[in-house]
């Protein structure tokens, strides 16, 4: 914000850290490692009185001046070039933090400079003596200059209580300085082993080179076992946040782990087999290949290290975006284009729909390029971005640093986000909006035949859910084709009954299956669940008879079955919009094994109900997870804050989940269960509740809209407590509100599609229809309905009891409010 960008594109800023920055540390450690290596090479040709091996030590004292000084300095300069370029604000503030660590270091640096010369020019004019106690200051002073950097370096992965108190003291001698000193202490003497076998090669005497190349083995073997060692007290040492992003949270670092001990094991292979093998027969490109091994080990570690301090440069002080964490809340409230001293005039008076692309580049600069590139090798924001559209991009850019910590959290307005989420999708992905999701146009069922006059029966029936919808593949199951089927046979007459025994109840779904209801033990009701698949058909009809023992057809009726799998994941996850799909189903693995450091992809079978549990599925009793509701609602809800019901449940969910007369007075999903926030905080609530800790992960990362806190949210189970009618409908009267949010059925058998009357007799969903379908609703949906009474309303209203009464009712039996007449 404070300073210029540096505008990269292809190559950017991560690229020339890492790639400057891994040469000139690894040369630098052989700087240290390698000048107490010249001094005991040089007191051993003295002790064996070997020429040759003192020659060697004089031709690799010229190798170590030239590496280390004129190389290790032009990259050391470079690494200070780059990071005032592209990390200007970490550097400034390291910079006025350890002034006096800067200066002393430079101090050590000179005397390390200065050691070197005299050493490397006086080997035949200063005595033995003299020479060797030049070569230990030298590693005196390079030691101490490592013993100098490694505190300011380990400052911005541990600053510890710097961060309260601003101590230079606090923050040089941090939680991680001890470790990482010994770490980069011993790493430097194995650097000093690798960097010897290069110039052991070149030993002309049998003899000299053996003695050589095995004491560069030793100093290697010896050097890696100790960081190995080292490493891991290096790593546990960190705070448990950190500890936990890089032992057990980020895939991408566990990668970088298996190449750590690769490496590392490569080197020590390599080491011995030189040692052991060929210390007669080592050549260049074998010196070269074990030092490249250790290149790989080092550079693996640095990663693994880096990735301890992301989001930041500075932990919990300056985010790898460059913006100071103590400015986001003012950003967020005035906007990133107003606090930026550099942004482009033209972005000055505000944004508009002509300077929205100059804005998104600029913002994209600022807050991204210092890791991401345009089309080049370091994390490439194209491929990145690529399954995304304008829309899901912003909810992509909403959720960051909060869930997925290893990204800094955008600053900036929601305008501004919604902005450089057009710039990567639109301008440099190509990606259009994506539609969205329109409610079909279905065809009319044909009513079951009834003759009101003649009939001695009405059956009547309705589903568990009204919005049912899955998600499954080959080799992958969210939600399964499956509904609930009921229903319920009435004799008809004055004092009608309900029938069953004797009477067997069937159903056939067009273009599916068939079968039989049975009778339910707790209800007097049949039931039976249904592989409802009907691809292209998400509202299929299912035909149902009811015959008597004898096989007599004693009534006829139909109705929907719904079951879809048009949900929206492809909005966010790549694939064919139409279904949720192969591709669909792999980006969603991919992304579930890098956010939880799983290996889903891999696997031949994925069941999402294996280890989330989720009543609908019957699965039940894995209390380490969240059920399944509560995990995909909890993580969406973090990408999807701030949203109204069309951009957030309507995103996900088919076109299709309201169709009956709440939807047509106006009424959206939010009004019933919820913002997106509060859906998840009730779900993550109940968890809590049944002590899944993962739960409190989640719940500290999401604000409550429509309630003052978290703790005025009921927490609920999924498919178990729902929105209770009774808490508009009060008494079965008209509405008193036309908010049902927050006031939960109790247990299974108090959801409206389990509940009955008063009598105990009729379900609700036998005379109102399904959940979310509730007469009047589409034309399909009220193929029941329209069999009976020949109009889409609620079975027997407008006077109607005759369909099982025979004759008009008086008296509302059922339950109050029926509205006879």
């Amino acid at each position: 914000m404070e300073y210029p960008i540096w505008q990269l594109t292809t190559l950017a800023g991560g690229f020339w850290i890492a790639f400057i920055a891994t040469v000139h540390v690894y040369v630098a450690h052989f700087a240290v490692g390698g000048g107490i290596f010249l001094v005991l090479a040089e007191q051993m040709a003295y002790r064996t009185n070997n020429i040759h091996l003192l020659n060697w030590v004089k031709k690799h004292s010229r190798f170590f001046l030239l590496l280390t000084m004129a190389f290790g300095g032009v990259t050391g300069v470079g690494i200070w070039i780059t990071v005032a370029l592209i990390a200007p604000e970490a550097t400034i503030t390291l910079i006025h933090q350890f002034v006096f660590g800067w200066s002393a270091e430079w101090v050590c640096f000179l005397g390390e400079i200065v050691a070197l010369i005299i050493y490397y020019y006086n080997w035949d004019t200063m005595n033995r003596r003299d020479h060797i106690i030049v070569g230990c200051l030298y590693f005196v002073f390079g030691w101490f200059s490592l013993f100098l950097i490694n505190g300011i370096v380990g400052f911005m992965l541990t600053p510890g209580e710097w961060l309260a108190t601003k101590d230079f003291w606090d923050g040089f001698f941090n939680p991680s300085f001890w470790p990482s000193l010994f770490f980069r202490t011993f790493f430097s003497a194995a650097c000093a082993g690798l960097f010897g076998f290069v110039t052991a090669t070149r030993i002309p005497d049998a003899h000299a080179r053996m003695l050589a190349v095995r004491t560069c083995s030793a100093w290697t073997i010896l050097g890696v076992l100790a960081v190995f060692a080292t490493g891991w007290w290096y790593v546990t040492a960190l705070p448990p946040g950190q500890f936990e992003m890089i032992a057990f949270k980020s895939h991408r670092v566990a990668g970088f782990m298996q190449y750590f001990w690769i490496f590392g094991t490569a080197t020590l292979i390599g080491g011995l087999l030189l040692a052991i093998r060929a210390p007669m027969r080592i050549s260049f490109t074998m010196a070269l290949v074990v030092l490249l091994a250790g290149q790989g080990l080092f550079g693996a570690f640095e990663f693994i290290r880096e990735a301890g301090r992301k989001p930041y440069l500075i932990w919990d002080t300056v985010y790898s975006s460059q913006i100071l964490k103590a400015h986001v809340p003012v950003i967020n409230q005035q906007g990133a284009l107003v606090r930026a001293k550099w942004a482009p005039p033209e972005l000055k008076d505000g944004l508009t729909e002509d300077n929205r692309s100059l804005a998104g580049e600029f913002l994209f600069q600022l807050e991204c390029s210092a890791c991401h590139s345009i089309g080049g090798p370091m994390n490439d924001i194209r491929k990145r971005t690529a399954h995304y559209d304008a829309d899901g991009l912003d909810a992509l850019l909403t959720g960051l640093g909060k869930l997925n910590k290893y990204m800094p959290p955008f600053a900036g307005t929601a305008e501004e986000r919604a902005v450089l989420a057009r710039y990567i999708a639109e301008d440099l992905n190509g990606i259009e909006p994506f539609a969205a999701a329109e409610t079909p146009e279905f065809e009319p069922a044909d009513p079951a035949p009834f003759d009101p006059e003649t009939a001695e029966y009405v059956l009547t029936a309705w589903c568990a859910r009204g919005a049912g919808f899955y998600a499954r593949g080959d080799n992958w199951t969210l939600l399964p084709p499956a509904n609930i089927l009921r229903a319920q046979l009435v004799m008809r007459g004055p004092g009608p009954a309900l029938v069953t025994e004797d009477v067997k109840i069937t159903y056939a779904m067009e273009d599916g299956p068939a079968g039989e209801l049975l009778a339910y033990a707790e209800a007097p009701r049949f039931e039976a669940p249904i592989a409802a698949t009907a691809p292209g058909n998400p509202l299929p009809v299912a035909t149902l008879e009811g015959r008597n023992a004898d096989g007599d057809l004693l009534a006829t009726a139909k109705v929907v079955v719904p079951a879809t799998d048009k949900m929206g994941c492809a909005n966010c996850h790549s694939g064919d919009r139409a279904a949720v799909g192969s591709e669909t189903i792999r980006n969603i693995l991919a992304t579930h094994d890098r956010m939880n450091r799983t290996s889903l992809s891999a696997a031949d079978k994925v069941e999402c109900a294996d280890c989330h549990d989720d009543p609908i599925q019957g699965s039940e009793g894995n209390n380490e997870r969240l059920n399944l509701s509560a995990a995909i609602h909890g993580v969406h809800a973090i990408h999807l804050t701030g949203r109204e019901a069309e951009t957030s449940c309507m995103k996900c969910h088919p076109a299709t989940t309201l169709r009956g007369q709440h939807e047509l007075l106006g009424f959206v999903c939010t009004d019933c269960h919820g913002s997106m926030e509060d859906h998840a905080l009730s779900l993550l609530k109940g968890e809590k509740e049944a002590g899944v800790a993962a739960a409190d992960r989640l719940l500290a990362l999401i604000t409550p809209v429509t309630v003052p806190n978290q703790d005025a949210i009921n927490p609920r189970r999924p498919w178990v407590n729902e929105p209770d009618c009774l808490t508009c409908h009060v008494g079965f009267e008209p509405p008193e509100t036309d908010k049902a949010f927050n006031k939960w059925t109790s247990n299974p058998a108090a959801r409206y599609a389990s509940r009955h009357d008063d009598m105990e007799a009729m379900g609700c969903g036998g005379c109102h229809g399904s959940p979310h379908a509730v007469y009047p609703a589409t034309e399909r949906d009220n193929v029941l309905p329209l069999q009976y009474m020949d109009e889409a309303q609620t079975m027997g209203a407008n006077g109607n009891c005759a369909v099982c009464h025979g004759e008009t009712m008086e008296d509302p039996i059922h339950h109050n409010g029926m509205g006879l007449n």
